[in-house]
């Protein structure tokens, strides 16, 4: 009978060698195919949890820098629609600025109605402008549904909410990606201070209110200013709520003082002015507009009307402040976005530098553990093959 001289156990550890020589011989070549020291967690343990907690972080990078670029693109729709919105309301102040004008014709003032009626149409079309997602710009967080409604008196409703998107690009850090159309446009500050004026002037009045404010906030009263031309100049009745409060002669200087009230005027008064002042904080550039196309139709010669225009005119122009302002906020938004933006590839640079250390190969090191591995290999092949040959037939 044919018998080897090996025993199997020493059989067995020459093929075990030789399995593990294979084994090293297929990592190294994985390694140098991939470019990774390390394929798997157990080449190194320690090494990969810190590698996960990499990929954990550069997770969090992109999903923000994705809402960076969300947030820019709603941001710059909305920029490009608030410099047509200055636009508009720069146009239509100078429209009404120079209705005006008492020199102009009737047929001049219907020529103005219809150019300030086509920027009216213009600023409704602007300000229910939607994204490229089909969403209001200026809706707040209801931006599905059309936020701005006028009616056939040109009354303007707000149907959207007061609220503001957000964008979270980083992980303590949000950014407003739009504005609530009611706040750009319907919380104007009052130009004139706490009230508006009403109006009611005799012919040839150049009277105008420049300034009313008033320290109580508590005093929602209303007020109305009578005037009179005495020989000794103009003088003035002041009523609260229908009751006279004060009276004397009239100051231009000083303007009308009671209690925390100031009304400080302007222009020429005629005898039987009266102005009627009415608590407001804030008004909106729609009712500018509305106002402006109604008074168009007035006569030149209309003192009440050519006020009220001045009126106009004034929140207009408070109007362009508030969306300029609006503008430059948009902007610091902007620059916040292009900080945060920055950072998070700062940080990626720095966190792929640290993991390359980690998990990156030393092809150097890889090649000499190749080469070392395949002459281990073939030793090991050679061994077995004189092993497994190794019977009594080779010594008779």
């Amino acid at each position: 009978m044919i018998s080897r001289m090996a025993t199997f156990h020493n059989y067995r550890s020459v093929a075990n060698d030789m399995n593990r020589q294979q084994v090293k011989v297929q990592e190294n070549q994985e390694q140098l195919a991939s470019g990774k020291r390390l394929l798997t967690a157990g080449d190194d343990p320690v090494s990969s949890i810190y590698i996960q907690n990499f990929d954990q972080q550069n997770t969090q990078i992109e999903q923000s820098l994705k809402s960076i670029t969300l947030a820019r693109n709603r941001l710059d729709n909305e920029e490009t629609a608030i410099t047509e919105a200055e636009n508009l309301l720069d146009d239509a102040k100078r429209k009404t600025m120079m209705m005006v004008n008492g020199s102009l014709s009737g047929d001049d003032r219907t020529a103005h109605k219809q150019d300030m009626q086509g920027l009216f149409d213009s600023f409704m079309n602007m300000v229910n402008t939607k994204d490229e997602s089909g969403n209001f710009i200026f809706a707040g967080t209801q931006y599905s549904k059309q936020p701005f409604f006028r009616d056939n008196n040109g009354q303007v409703t707000y149907s959207g909410d007061s609220y503001q998107r957000m964008a979270k690009v980083a992980p303590s850090v949000e950014v407003p990606m739009n504005d609530a159309g009611d706040k750009l446009f319907m919380e104007v500050s009052n130009p004139y201070g706490d009230y508006q004026p009403d109006y009611q002037l005799q012919s040839g009045s150049l009277l105008l209110l420049s300034q009313a404010s008033n320290t109580n906030d508590a005093d929602q009263s209303a007020y109305r200013v009578e005037f009179a031309t005495t020989s000794t100049g103009p003088a003035y009745k002041l009523f609260q709520n229908g009751s006279e409060v004060s009276s004397g002669s009239f100051d231009p200087g000083k303007g009308i003082q009671w209690g925390t009230l100031q009304v400080d005027l302007e222009g020429e008064i005629e005898d039987g002015d009266v102005i009627d002042l009415s608590r407001q904080d804030k008004v909106d550039v729609f009712d500018a507009f509305r106002r402006s196309i109604e008074l168009s139709d007035s006569d030149v010669s209309d003192a009440s009307a050519s006020a009220e225009l001045h009126q106009a005119v004034a929140d207009l122009s408070e109007g362009f402040k508030h969306i300029n302002r609006a503008r430059s906020e948009i902007g610091t938004r902007l620059q916040t976005l292009d900080r945060q933006e920055n950072m998070h590839e700062d940080f990626r640079i720095v966190m792929t530098q640290a993991r390359g250390t980690l998990e990156d190969l030393d092809y150097a090191t890889a090649v000499i553990d190749l080469n070392e591995n395949m002459m281990a290999l073939q030793a090991s092949q050679q061994a077995f093959a004189k092993t497994k040959d190794l019977n009594l037939f080779n010594y008779i």
